[in-house]
């Protein structure tokens, strides 16, 4: 019996190096290398490989029970005095800078639930293993740059915040705040492509909040797969990047199944595929695999195109508003497996995060709420 415990220990240890950076992974890996030389030495491997499946499950449930806390909110303390100023609210999926074993868990947990006790280690160093390869991420430098830009088009007229919804700052604790500042009027922009898992959260938790009976007007902006204007950009983006040598054109949009609703993640696609077959200057063939689960089947696709002789191929993952870790690490993957020819160029173009098109579209929606509740 103590021989296994001491194996499960050592099994631990061996996951944890898997989900922890810096200092402590290097700990691990000492530990680690040192039980298994001794195993090694003295022959007992017996029930090692059970010792580990078991193992890999206590870690998985300690980091559930331990890392993914509730998002503690501060009491409500509803000013008196309503400010003559609305909020503008701007709800992302959210994103650290660097890797972060607390907030990435939490997302995990919120994201699969009881699915979490099974997958929460390997989801962890997926996360690590992006952040390793790519670095820092800016999702939240480019927050706030489209943030300051919506503030100017609006000239002003807003408090505008940013909140996210897996990492700090919380939906929970931004609302919390303005409601005790005396803001009762507040606009939610979603920054979703369409609805599906991010957005059915973000109603729950507004929901278990619990403010809308203290008399708060919370309205929240349409999502932006319908969009005409933002479709038409990743065609003009596609278009604008094809050389006098590029004669015949691949184009791989790349959809998102598990995050967005499936039906409007594809219509948006197939708009973007639309306007390309407008553009009859060039021999374009476009594809529409999706992105989850599905990496063999986005090499097939992307090789079928280039079966066809191509000159340039463009891989395009447009239905997520923020670029982020996972998805940037992604394009390098498909990108690296295509067996791409020598004189075939190829280009990655990701979420139009910094793009004009996208705050005046946010524009439009925030305005049309306002007109709305003006009637």
């Amino acid at each position: 019996m103590i021989n296994l415990l001491k194996k499960i220990i050592l099994g631990l240890c061996f996951f944890c190096i898997f989900i922890l950076d810096g200092f402590l992974e290097r700990c691990f890996i000492v530990i680690v290398t040192i039980g298994i030389y001794n195993i090694i030495s003295n022959k007992d491997s017996e029930l090692l490989i059970t010792s580990f499946f078991i193992s890999y499950f206590i870690l998985n449930f300690v980091i559930i029970i331990f890392f993914q806390q509730d998002v503690k909110t501060k009491s409500l303390e509803i000013s008196d005095k309503p400010l003559s100023k609305k909020a503008i609210v701007l709800v992302y999926g959210g994103e650290d800078r660097r890797y972060n074993l607390r907030e990435r868990a939490k997302e995990i947990y919120y994201r699969d639930n009881f699915y979490s006790f099974f997958n929460m280690t390997y989801n962890l160093y997926k996360y690590k293993n992006a952040y390793e390869n790519l670095g820092s991420s800016q999702f939240k430098d480019k927050a706030n740059i489209l943030r300051k830009n919506l503030s100017k088009k609006l000239k002003n007229e807003y408090t505008i915040v940013n909140t996210n919804l897996y990492t700090n700052k919380y939906i929970e604790d931004t609302l919390m705040d303005l409601v005790n500042r005396g803001y009762k009027d507040i606009i939610l922009c979603p920054m979703f492509l369409t609805e599906g898992d991010d957005y059915d959260l973000l109603k729950k938790r507004i929901g278990n909040l619990g403010i809308l009976k203290y008399e708060i007007n919370i309205r929240m902006t349409d999502l932006f797969w319908n969009s005409r204007l933002l479709a038409s950009a990743y065609k003009d983006e596609i278009i604008n990047n094809i050389t006098y040598n590029n004669k015949s054109i691949g184009v791989l949009l790349v959809g998102l199944e598990k995050k967005n609703n499936l039906n409007e993640d594809i219509l948006f696609r197939e708009k973007i595929k639309k306007y390309l077959e407008y553009e009859k200057n060039y021999d374009i063939k476009v594809k529409l695999p999706l992105l989850e689960n599905h990496k063999k089947d986005i090499i097939k696709t992307g090789d079928e195109l280039l079966e066809y002789g191509i000159d340039c191929l463009y891989l395009v993952m447009p239905t997520a508003l923020f670029e982020n870790i996972y998805i940037k690490s992604f394009a390098e993957y498909i990108l690296k497996k295509l067996d791409i020819p020598d004189g075939t160029g190829f280009y990655y173009i990701g979420p139009f995060d910094e793009n004009e098109v996208l705050v005046d579209e946010l524009y439009k929606k925030i305005k049309l709420i306002e007109n709305e509740g003006g009637k």
